[in-house]
């Protein structure tokens, strides 16, 4: 089962168990709808991520090791280079030609005066959206999504297609982040606290999924940036409480999981629209 299909499994069972117990007979509940939607956009994701696969293999392919010698491509390449990234959890402003340098460093992270190609083999980098500037970790993914497909289908999977997808299929899922948690009306966000992405295939580049059990450090107070601990506060509620703003909301103790927090706080919210 793919991860986009386990997710909207997961979402239907928890809005069942609510509805169940504590909406049964309103049909119009405001966490109903937004729930029917999540579930619409998660099993749309699994055709999406296929389709966004299958076209990546195919334009890397129809290159194949002289991928990395390409001055330039069509735009409706450049699209599916761009629908890649973003499918991969990053957030692309555009795809540009051209290598991507960063300046090296010393243990005590004193520039040492070197310079280091982030794409050595794809000639193309990221920009991100947010910020308008280079995003190294998107490129450096997009330039091992190349080498893998580009080099495995010259060493003899050319004839098996569908392998290098279903690779592409499962790089795309372990890519994309933990959709970040609102714990608030005002709109704050809990999110993951970013593992290293650059890692293609690396059990480094893992992320934080709904079933996985928090820690005492849960995560990021999103746009603040503050680390985020999970702290007792009474007999029946911990608390999250930031080290930066000290934003402090709390949740009942037997919480376990990121899903059953998603829960609760989508409760929350939904009692007070």
């Amino acid at each position: 089962m793919s991860l986009a299909k386990a997710k909207a499994n997961d979402v239907r069972a928890g809005l069942e168990e609510i509805s169940v117990r504590k909406f049964t007979g309103r049909e119009s509940h405001p966490l109903r709808r937004v729930t029917e939607q999540h579930i619409q956009k998660s099993e749309a994701l699994m055709s999406t991520i296929h389709d966004v696969a299958t076209q990546f293999v195919d334009t890397v392919l129809l290159h194949g090791e002289d991928w990395a010698k390409v001055d330039s491509v069509s735009p409706r390449k450049m699209d599916i280079l761009f629908q890649t990234v973003a499918a991969a959890g990053f957030n692309p402003k555009v795809i540009l030609h051209g290598r991507l340098t960063v300046r090296g460093r010393d243990e005590d992270r004193e520039l040492n005066g070197e310079t280091y190609t982030i794409n050595t083999f794809s000639p193309f980098k990221v920009v991100d959206q947010e910020s308008g500037k280079d995003d190294f970790l998107a490129t450096s993914w997009l330039d091992c999504a190349c080498r893998s497909v580009a080099i495995s289908g010259f060493v003899g999977q050319r004839n098996n297609r569908q392998e290098l997808i279903d690779m592409m299929v499962r790089e795309i899922e372990q890519s994309v982040p933990l959709q970040p948690i609102q714990l608030t009306q005002e709109g704050d966000l809990l999110g993951e606290y970013p593992p290293d992405r650059s890692g293609f295939g690396s059990p480094v580049s893992v992320h934080k999924r709904d079933t996985n059990t928090m820690s005492s450090c849960v995560g990021i107070h999103k746009y603040c940036n503050g680390w985020m601990d999970r702290k007792r506060a009474n007999l029946t509620h911990d608390v999250l409480l930031c080290r930066s703003c000290f934003l402090r909301v709390s949740f009942p103790e037997d919480v376990k999981t990121y899903g059953d927090l998603r829960k609760v706080f989508a409760l929350v919210q939904a009692h007070q629209i």
